[in-house]
C-alpha cells in the first residue's frame, strides 16, 4: 500500500524581515534597514501558487512586520485568487481604518496581533519600543469595529509569566476569538534571552492553568512552541473535562517558508528541509522527500526522556527548542518535566 502524505494545513511565508521594532524575542532579528533577500513580487507569487498546487491550505504572512510591503494587499489579493485562505501576523502599529479596509477588500480571513505584557511597560520592554502597547491595543480595537477575527500572540518567559493569565483575560476584553501563547525558543535576538526560558515545573504550572481558562473562558486557547499542552488536555479529556488538542505540528500539519525560500519545519528552527527557488519552486517535492521532515515525523528517533514517554506521539515535543538549547533537534524538549508512566 502507498504510503500516504501528510499534507500541511498551515504554512507560515516570511514575507519581509523589516520592522521598526527591535524585540528581544525576534527569530528573524528583524530591523527596520530590512533584509536585501526579500522575495519581489514575482517570487512571492511562486511560492503561493507552489503551496496552492500542492495544498489549498491556510497562509500565515509573517515577517518581520508583513504590512511593511507596500505590495501586502496584492500578495493577499493574489493568493484568494488561488483559494488559499490568507491571515497575518502582525505587530499592529500599521493598523488603521483605511488599511483595515484595504485589508478587507482584498479577503484577508484573520490576524493575529502580538502582545507581551498586560501592561504598557512589560510590552514595551519586550519590543523595546515606546508605545508598542498603544499600538496593538488600538490596532485591535480598529480590527474589532471592523469585524475582522484576530487573536493575541503572546511569547512567554520569566520576563511576563507572571502576566500570562492577565494577558489571557485582556485578550477576551479586547474582543480576540483565541490567545496564543507562544513558549520562547532560544533563536535569533532570542539566543540572548536563553536565562529567561521558564523553568520546568513553572512550564508544567502555567499549562495547567491555560487548561483552566480553556475549561473556564469561552476564548480559545492554542499554545505554540508548548505541545505539552496537548498532554495535559490529553489527561483532562480522560476525566472527560475536554477536547484534544494537537501537539507539535511542525513538519506535519504545519510548516514555514523563509525569505529566502527555505522551507522549514517552523520559523524556530533555522534548518532547511529544501530550497524552493533552487527546487524550481516545487514544493511538493521538498515536503514529501526531505530527509530532514522524513527524521522528524519519525517518532521513534527521538531521544531522551521522550523515547519512554506514553505521549509523544500526541506531544513531539518542540524540536527547535531541543535544537536551540542542545544542538539535536531529536533531543527531548528541555523545559519538559513530565515522567514516563506517571499519567494523572
Amino acid at each position: 500500500m502507498k504510503k500516504q502524505s501528510i499534507k500541511p494545513r498551515l504554512i507560515a511565508f516570511e514575507v519581509t524581515r523589516r520592522c521598526r521594532y527591535n524585540c528581544r524575542h525576534c527569530r528573524a532579528c528583524a530591523g527596520y534597514a530590512g533584509d536585501e533577500k526579500e522575495p519581489n513580487l514575482r517570487q512571492c507569487k511562486k511560492i503561493l501558487s507552489a503551496v496552492a498546487k500542492y495544498k489549498k491550505c491556510v497562509i500565515i504572512l509573517t515577517g518581520g512586520e508583513p504590512m511593511e510591503r507596500e505590495d501586502i494587499y496584492e500578495i493577499i489579493q493574489y493568493g484568494r485568487g488561488l483559494r488559499l485562505q490568507m491571515v497575518m501576523a502582525t505587530c499592529g502599529y500599521l493598523i488603521d481604518e483605511q488599511s483595515i479596509r484595504k485589508l478587507k477588500k482584498v479577503g484577508i480571513r484573520a490576524l493575529s496581533f502580538s502582545l507581551d505584557g498586560a501592561n504598557a511597560e512589560t510590552h514595551d520592554a519586550f519590543r523595546q519600543t515606546k508605545g508598542a502597547f498603544d499600538a496593538v491595543i488600538n490596532a485591535a480595537r480598529i480590527a474589532r469595529e471592523a469585524r475582522v477575527r484576530f487573536q493575541i500572540n503572546t511569547t512567554i518567559s520569566k520576563a511576563n509569566l507572571d502576566e500570562s493569565v492577565g494577558i489571557a483575560h485582556l485578550a477576551k476584553r479586547l474582543g480576540a476569538y483565541c490567545f496564543n501563547p507562544f513558549i520562547l525558543v532560544p533563536t535569533g535576538r532570542g539566543r540572548e534571552m536563553v536565562d529567561e526560558i521558564i523553568e520546568p515545573l513553572e512550564y508544567e504550572t502555567l499549562l495547567n492553568e491555560l487548561l483552566r481558562i480553556k475549561l473556564e473562558s469561552d476564548i480559545e486557547i492554542r499554545v505554540t512552541c508548548g505541545p505539552q499542552f496537548a498532554r495535559v488536555c490529553r489527561q483532562a479529556k480522560a476525566k472527560h473535562l475536554t477536547d484534544e488538542v494537537k501537539g507539535c505540528m511542525g513538519g506535519r500539519g504545519f510548516g514555514f517558508i523563509s525569505c529566502t525560500g527555505d522551507v522549514q519545519i517552523c520559523g524556530f528552527l533555522d534548518v532547511s528541509a529544501g530550497n524552493l527557488i533552487e527546487n524550481n519552486f516545487n514544493f511538493g517535492k521538498i515536503w514529501e522527500k526531505s530527509q530532514l521532515l522524513s527524521e522528524i515525523r519519525n517518532i521513534s528517533n527521538y531521544k531522551g526522556a521522550c523515547t519512554t514517554c506514553e505521549y509523544v506521539g500526541v506531544c513531539g515535543g518542540c524540536r527547535a527548542r531541543a535544537y536551540a538549547m542542545t544542538g539535536d533537534y531529536m533531543a527531548e524538549d528541555p523545559v519538559c518535566s513530565y515522567e514516563a508512566g506517571s499519567k494523572r
